[in-house]
């Protein structure tokens, strides 16, 4: 690596403290800036979490999850319904459909 020499008589300080000067107002001017946006985007957060957004979200959120759970409830009735009258009017095909259940799942835990 070839570095320059810069020859010290060739320098002029008072430009150089201008240029630094400028810089750090510059800099100081950027940190402000970044600083109120920052600090504008944690208030809109904090009011948002705060405030009715997110409190009726999840008040719909929940409203929904009874209304799934209500819906699961009565498939689940239905469903069990349906088989208690299968297995009632076909006794022995119900036998034997678990028997052959009870079956292969013994064959799938003998492998694993």
């Amino acid at each position: 690596m070839n570095r320059k020499r810069i020859d010290p008589d060739s320098i002029d300080i008072g430009v150089l403290k201008q240029e630094f000067n400028r810089f750090r107002e510059e800099l100081s001017g950027m940190g402000d800036k970044i600083g109120g946006s920052a600090t504008a985007a944690l208030d809109e957060i904090s009011a948002y979490l705060n405030g009715d957004g997110m409190s009726a979200r999840m008040a719909s959120f929940e409203s929904e999850l009874g209304h799934l759970a209500e819906m699961l409830k009565g498939g689940g009735r239905d469903a069990v319904t349906r088989l208690e009258k299968q297995v009632e009017y076909r006794p022995m095909i119900s036998l034997a459909v678990a028997f052959g259940v009870g079956l292969v799942t013994a064959q799938f835990l003998r492998r694993s």
